[in-house]
């Protein structure tokens, strides 16, 4: 795969940067982080062509991170990495994957006690143990590893900042459901997905689902694998804190693997189709302001796994600036079912991030 060279057509955009003279809605700025690169003047693409060369920057930003994509070669990789924080599953852990096509592949994982074989066969997932949750910390490995960027963005509201990175310009796109408020404020909201790309090489630099939480991706020793450049450390940073480093041990080509190795034991058929983890999704829970807060509507993302019927197996604040309502927004979160916040497919496990929006009363 070959990458187009964006950066005179970036540098273009650039120009037409606007600030909106509207009035701010009345939230809460998004607290100050390093890692926060939308912060200057934005863009929205207001045509079809200024639109298609975002979406076309975007597109080969996921096609250089999708390991997963339909005619990807077959591989095996292998990955390490440490986590910490206040998931209830952290430490030293391993990650192994031989992947053939969509429908016939196994992965396994380790993390502390926690430990899987998972064997897909003809597009159905087999554990070697009972059914139970994979830990938040493997879950976000795995997403940064193999699919950074998910979604259709064909009818997202897109905005874009240019921005520095380590000494190079990236360009920072902002996505967000359609119907949003499509005005060229400066900086990034609440509700936005951020990815930050090099538009000379098309790679991904930094990729933030909500507010708070950040994915680095170190290109200093990449793997090259056909056609792609893979980033052999990759780094997330939740609130300041560095709570996964992961360092891609190798990759190589699987096309002569043992086909007997995507093939379920008895035990694993007995067992059933295991948890499948989907990708993240995003939705906003209004709660009344404790007594004291005043003015702003305070947000506070919680970073969470729902388990099919919508109950909350771990979760963890992106924000701390004021820990009485971090502490307040993981209670309402943890004590909550959210059974209609998506479609669920069957065993399904999925990411969300739920932003507690603190709301103060009228004044």
């Amino acid at each position: 795969m070959r990458f187009f060279r964006f950066g005179h057509v970036v540098l273009a955009l650039s120009f037409c940067l606007t600030v909106s003279a509207q009035n701010a809605p009345k939230t809460a700025p998004l607290p100050y982080d390093p890692l926060e690169l939308a912060t200057g003047p934005t863009l929205v693409p207001d045509t079809p062509e200024k639109r298609d060369l975002v979406l076309n920057l975007l597109e080969h930003a996921r096609q250089n991170n999708a390991l997963h994509a339909p005619g990807m070669a077959p591989f095996s990789i292998r990955a390490s990495f440490n986590s910490t924080g206040n998931s209830r599953n952290t430490g030293y852990g391993e990650i192994e994957e031989t992947w053939l096509n969509g429908q016939t592949w196994r992965w396994s994982a380790r993390l502390g006690d926690y430990s899987q074989l998972r064997i897909f066969h003809e597009g159905f997932a087999y554990d070697d143990k009972p059914r139970g949750a994979i830990p938040l910390r493997v879950q976000m490995a795995r997403s940064a590893i193999f699919w950074p960027v998910v979604g259709n963005f064909s009818g997202a509201l897109l905005r874009m900042a240019m921005a520095k990175w380590q000494g190079t310009d990236v360009a920072c796109l902002l996505a967000s459901r359609a119907g949003n408020d499509a005005t060229p404020t400066p900086g990034r909201r609440w509700e936005e997905i951020e990815y930050c790309i090099d538009p000379k090489s098309g790679l991904l630099r930094t990729y933030s689902e909500a507010p708070g939480i950040y994915t680095v991706y170190d290109y200093a020793e990449s793997f090259p694998f056909h056609g792609r450049t893979l980033a052999r450390q990759i780094s997330i940073v939740e609130d300041g804190a560095t709570v996964l480093q992961i360092h891609l041990e190798s990759i190589a080509d699987a096309g002569n693997a043992d086909p007997g190795q995507f093939v379920p034991t008895h035990k694993m058929l007995s067992h059933g189709p295991g948890a499948i983890m989907t990708g993240p999704f995003r939705f906003p829970q209004s709660v009344p302001a404790p007594p004291g807060h005043n003015g702003e509507i305070q947000p506070v993302i919680v970073h969470v796994i729902l388990d099919k019927k919508g109950h909350v197996i771990d979760e963890e604040a992106l924000q701390h600036t004021d820990p009485a309502l971090s502490e307040t927004a993981l209670a309402i979160v943890a004590r909550s079912t959210y059974p209609g916040a998506e479609r669920q497919v069957e065993a399904a496990q999925r990411e969300a991030f739920i932003n507690v929006r603190f709301v103060p009363p009228p004044q």
